[in-house]
């Protein structure tokens, strides 16, 4: 059922239900938290954190958001590839390695959101439901979901995590752990604003759109790279990490004036949740 839709409307009521049931027990690794420019991870301090591969070979990142749902980007998955060739893997901190506590679990169904386009300019999202629930652990843990609308103020300290390249056109070395960096939020208008500079493109047509969300520096220097598209970008809130953002798309890597670009994960939160519902 590749490419199928999810409702888009959905009682409130039954949103509240399920935002009080996931944030239970979400966003709480059991490892307290301390890419270009990043740090290497520990065990169990990024639990969600996900590898999506196909064929054997690790495409992209995701996010665990529910135990046999992660998140990723659209663009990360072929519409027209059979699901059998994909499978996630789920609580390595490396991926050249053999770890006994890792889990690796075939897709059963993928669901792209239905504004994607391949342009990647919105609904870059994709919801991969696993042939079966995972068993939780203090290295498989859920993160937790925004409510709707609810995105991080410009200047929210957030945390970028994967295993891309540590520069443009080098691949992250597979003895390296999971890489993560701080970058803070971004103002929206301010993100199109520098997306403008050094282009031909008029002020009055926006690069940056609303279903984008922004974090990065405007010097650069640390930033996602290659690799890590589809994965998490996460705040603490409240003594919680919720998922503000899935890596979507920027120019080049860690470069002046070129933030990273995300999918707003708040402005999907209906849509994620529907899905999980059904």
């Amino acid at each position: 059922m590749r490419g199928a839709s999810c409702p888009r409307v959905l009682l409130l009521l039954l949103l509240r239900v399920a935002g009080t049931l996931q944030s239970a027990a979400c966003g709480q690794p059991r490892v307290s938290s301390r890419i270009v420019g990043g740090q290497d991870a520990r065990a169990g301090e990024w639990p969600w954190q996900a590898s999506i591969q196909h064929r054997g070979a690790h495409v992209c990142g995701g996010s665990l958001i529910a135990p046999q749902w992660v998140l990723t980007a659209a663009h990360c998955v072929q519409r027209r590839a059979p699901v059998s060739g994909y499978r996630v893997r789920l609580g390595a901190l490396r991926l050249g390695q053999a770890a006994p506590r890792a889990l690796s679990v075939p897709v059963q169904r993928m669901l792209l959101h239905p504004d994607y386009a391949e342009d990647g300019a919105r609904g870059d999202l994709a919801l991969l439901q696993l042939r079966r629930p995972v068993h939780l652990s203090s290295r498989v843990q859920p993160v937790c979901l925004p409510e709707p609308g609810a995105w991080p103020p410009p200047g929210t300290p957030c945390w970028v995590t994967g295993w891309g390249s540590l520069f443009p056109g080098v691949s992250l070395p597979e003895w390296r752990p999971l890489q993560g960096v701080r970058v803070p939020v971004l103002d929206a208008g301010t993100c199109d604003h520098l997306y403008h500079v050094g282009t031909h493109v008029p002020r009055a047509e926006q690069i940056v759109l609303p279903g984008n969300l922004c974090a990065g520096y405007v010097q650069g220097h640390k930033d996602a790279c290659q690799g890590d598209s589809g994965g998490p970008l996460t705040c603490l809130k409240s003594g919680r990490w919720v998922l503000a953002g899935v890596v979507s798309w920027g120019k080049g890597c860690a470069l002046p004036y070129r933030p990273g670009v995300y999918t707003n994960v708040a402005m999907y939160s209906r849509w994620i949740q529907a899905c999980l519902d059904r």
